[in-house]
């Protein structure tokens, strides 16, 4: 309720500032600006000069996920099912005096009546190849994370990129937090102490300043940029750890007009074919708790035709840890299909994706990194297991409903996990060879009902 008093309170009080009298530059009053209030993919306020306008929309997610765990693994005994909010959410964006100089406000309702901003910024448009923005925002790199929360093919984005929505129990508390056995958990942005990244190859969110560019259309060919200068890899703190920067640059090129990366699937039937092909790369020093330096690069592809959508990407990370020889290397990739069987309505998706966490993995090097290794089940108890590589193989339907966005949706996954043998491992200062355990097998359903107004 407070959050719905203080929405109310704000729309009031940004109508009451579009519709008062300005003074002229001799004193004077000029006449109110007429108001325009009307409903368009969200409810919008605007003069009638353009010179000051609000929309604001809403998002509510609400899902039922079940996992059927590989008993095999330590800790994941007991099977998972979930009712669960993934995402309430209100965004706010317009412009302010010009409508060169705009603004997104974008705020997450936690379950647990926390507030979270997950973006708050403002941004200059001195050309459609210069536009200047600074706050905090989505660090522009990559494909799959950059698809908004209201427009993905399926119940959530995939596992390259952590969304596995088994996330059970705090920081500090063992349990089936996937995917499981003792290795670091796996989520959208999740890292070890030691500043590796354990979880999707996103770099998620952050503090800083960005130039974009954009020039084209969505039926002639487009080329994109963007370059930033950010806090850091998942930056929550208000404050930077040291002197260091992320640096991240993402280009683009559409040579048969634009294809809209934030949104997935051909939902508007392409009358002709589109192609979009994106790079990026960044790089990144920390000096917190271990110092290290770490880079990334990222191909991405995405087509659509006439109903019919193809994409694909592939990212590479490495890191370079100051006290440790090894470099520490990751690698994930995806590809999804999507069909319209009925035009932008109903929808049929397949995908496939996986992630190494630690390319080349050694007991050593799993445990100086932070990633961990797995306790696998071995007679009546528990053996060291290397993590290899996570898969995920899945298949989606989607329907929508009458409204802007509004859909229902149900996925099937298979994840699996595979395992390295280690025959010069060293526990304890003993030599104890580790052999290649079974591949873990767990089993995924989801079902989603997706509101935006």
């Amino acid at each position: 309720m407070r959050v719905v008093r203080a929405s109310i309170l704000l729309t009031v009080a940004i109508s009451a500032v579009m519709t008062a009298p300005v003074l002229a530059e001799d004193g004077t009053k000029d006449e109110p600006n007429p108001l325009r209030v009307f409903y368009d993919q969200g409810f919008r306020f605007a003069t009638s000069d353009g010179a000051f306008s609000l929309r604001i929309n809403g998002l509510l997610q609400t899902r039922y996920s079940y996992v059927d765990y590989d008993p095999m693994i330590r800790f994941n005994q007991e099977d998972y099912s979930n009712f669960f909010v993934r995402r309430a959410r209100l965004y706010f964006w317009g412009n302010a005096g010009s409508e060169r100089f705009t603004y997104f406000i974008h705020v997450q309702l936690e379950p647990n009546q926390a507030i979270n901003a997950n973006d708050l910024w403002v941004e200059y448009e001195f050309s459609d190849l210069l536009r200047l923005g600074t706050g905090r925002m989505k660090i522009s790199y990559g494909l799959e994370f950059m698809n908004s929360g209201s427009a993905l093919g399926m119940v959530e984005r995939s596992l390259m990129y952590g969304e596995t929505d088994i996330d059970l129990g705090s920081v500090t508390k063992q349990g089936p937090r996937y995917p499981g056995g003792g290795t670091e958990r796996f989520g959208l942005s999740w890292y070890a102490y030691t500043g590796f990244a354990t979880g999707g190859m996103t770099l998620y969110r952050s503090q800083g300043i960005q130039l974009r560019g954009h020039k084209g259309s969505d039926s002639t060919s487009t080329f994109e940029y963007q370059v930033g200068v950010w806090q850091g890899r998942s930056t929550t703190s208000l404050s930077n750890g040291g002197s260091g920067h992320l640096l991240a640059a993402r280009v683009g090129y559409h040579p048969w007009g634009f294809v809209d990366w934030r949104v997935v699937g051909d939902v508007a039937h392409s009358p002709h074919f589109k192609l979009g092909m994106i790079g990026s790369i960044y790089t990144n020093s920390s000096e917190t708790v271990h110092a290290f330096d770490e880079r990334g690069h990222n191909l991405a592809a995405v087509a659509h035709y006439r109903g019919w959508s193809v994409d694909a990407e592939w990212g590479t990370e490495s890191y370079n840890f100051d006290e440790f020889a090894d470099d520490f290397d990751r690698e994930g990739w995806r590809v999804a299909v999507g069909w319209y069987v009925v035009p932008r309505k109903l929808e049929l998706r397949v995908r496939r994706a996986a992630i190494t966490r630690l390319k080349d993995p050694t007991f050593q090097t799993a445990n100086e990194s932070g990633l961990g290794t797995v306790q696998v089940l071995d007679g009546d108890g528990w053996t060291p297991a290397i993590e290899a590589k996570i898969s995920e193989t899945s298949a989606a339907v989607s329907y929508r409903l009458p409204g802007w966005r509004n859909k229902v949706a149900l996925d099937v996954s298979r994840l699996e996990r595979s395992f390295a043998a280690d025959p010069d491992a060293i526990l304890n200062g003993v030599p104890n060879p580790i052999t290649k355990a079974p591949n873990q097998i767990d089993t995924r359903v989801r079902a989603m009902v997706q509101l935006v107004f």
